[in-house]
């Protein structure tokens, strides 16, 4: 069958054995959005995503300046230049990224399974790599700390942490699975102030609470871990941090979040589909075309803003370049595209329920120009129905 044809997985994906904090934050957003995304789609491993090649260059520049934040502050965020930071040049691979990161992604694009446009990156990983170090010295600042400071990767046990920390002061890349719960992390940085443990988390974002959350169960994982409770955790950004004390009562408190939280999040990804939690997030949601509840705040922020989602009802097939067709809101829509756009459509017939993702609206949104970046996704009508009510 035609992937636009299928009206869900052929193979659902499992719930996680073990979760991390973004998988967590994830399923809990949208547990139908992960579950339909990771998925196995007819031959397809998962759900195959269609990104812009901006997006893909916005993404491999995201990649670099967050390697490099990590690297950074793992010796103490070194001054611009200093040998320290061509250290930390190397060990994040920072320059090589960008051309390895372009071939794969031209491999990537050009071997994609969803028919349309053969995008390719138009950056090079030298303009990559430009734009990256014009990013990174916008932001970055540093602190000058001593080389001393500078964490060694923990390459042993857990039994070892502590004398490992004793020994160096600061510990990089720990991973740690809490004992008694499957949830583990990788903490970047841990180092040891005057007062006590600080465990550290290097992000090139704008500060949010997310990341205030996932310190806190990082911090957990290091007290159930060692024995030890961390007297702060810190989110270092590129120019400047952001600090919390911790206390075993709010460890204690986020614990009892994660035991209570896991197996409800375990249990509403054994729905097939899962339940699904539409908000803001859904017109841009790659899966939206399958999720009827998410679908409907879609196709309604889409026709404010005139983008061309819209899901429609065939009702008469008109020559080779268009058709007839019903909205949801029973208006006469009119179907155009040019041969190019129709040797990648499948055959539709009359009766079909179609959901189109970035058309192109013309004449008051009375006509709908398919692109060769646009999709046409059959839906179950029954179903959908059902569904959204």
């Amino acid at each position: 069958m035609n992937f636009y044809e299928l009206q869900g997985p052929t193979t659902w994906v499992d719930p996680p054995a073990t979760w991390s904090s973004t998988s967590l934050d994830d399923v809990e957003a949208c547990p139908r959005r992960w579950q339909l995304l990771y998925s196995h789609w007819g031959v397809l491993d998962c759900f195959p995503v269609r990104q812009h090649p901006s997006a893909i260059e916005g993404q491999i520049v995201h990649e670099a300046l967050d390697r490099l934040t990590r690297a950074c502050g793992l010796r103490g965020n070194p001054a611009f230049g200093s040998a320290q930071f061509a250290e930390a040049l190397t060990d994040a691979k920072f320059f090589p990224h960008f051309a390895s990161a372009v071939t794969e992604w031209q491999r990537r694009l050009a071997a994609h399974p969803r028919p349309g446009p053969l995008f390719r990156l138009r950056a090079s990983g030298e303009e990559l790599a430009n734009r990256t170090v014009r990013l990174f010295r916008q932001q970055y600042k540093s602190v000058g700390q001593a080389v001393a400071e500078t964490a060694e990767r923990a390459t042993t046990g857990p039994a070892d942490f502590n004398a490992l920390l004793r020994r160096k002061r600061a510990v990089s890349e720990v991973k740690l699975t809490h004992l008694g719960l499957p949830f583990l992390g990788i903490l970047d940085r841990i180092q040891l102030a005057r007062d006590g443990v600080e465990v550290v988390d290097f992000k090139t974002g704008k500060p949010s609470n997310k990341d205030r959350m996932q310190l806190l169960r990082y911090a957990l994982l290091w007290w159930r871990t060692t024995g030890d409770v961390p007297v702060r955790i810190i989110a270092q950004y590129l120019n400047g941090s952001e600090s919390w004390p911790v206390s075993t009562e709010a460890l204690e408190e986020i614990e009892f979040t994660l035991a209570t939280q896991l197996p409800l999040l375990t249990e509403a990804l054994s729905a097939r589909p899962a339940v699904a939690r539409p908000g803001s997030g859904c017109p841009a949601c790659p899966v939206r075309a399958l999720c009827s509840p998410g679908w409907v705040i879609s196709e309604e922020a889409a026709r404010a803003d005139g983008r061309g989602d819209a899901e429609l009802v065939l009702t008469a097939l008109a020559g080779d370049h268009g058709f007839l067709a019903r909205s949801r809101a029973g208006s006469e829509i009119a179907v155009v595209y040019e041969a190019p756009v129709a040797r990648l459509l499948s055959k539709h017939v009359e009766g079909q329920t179609l959901r189109v993702v970035d058309g192109v609206w013309k004449e008051r949104q009375t006509q709908l120009e398919l692109k060769v970046w646009s999709e046409v996704f059959v839906v179950n009508s029954d179903a959908a129905t059902a569904e959204a009510k």
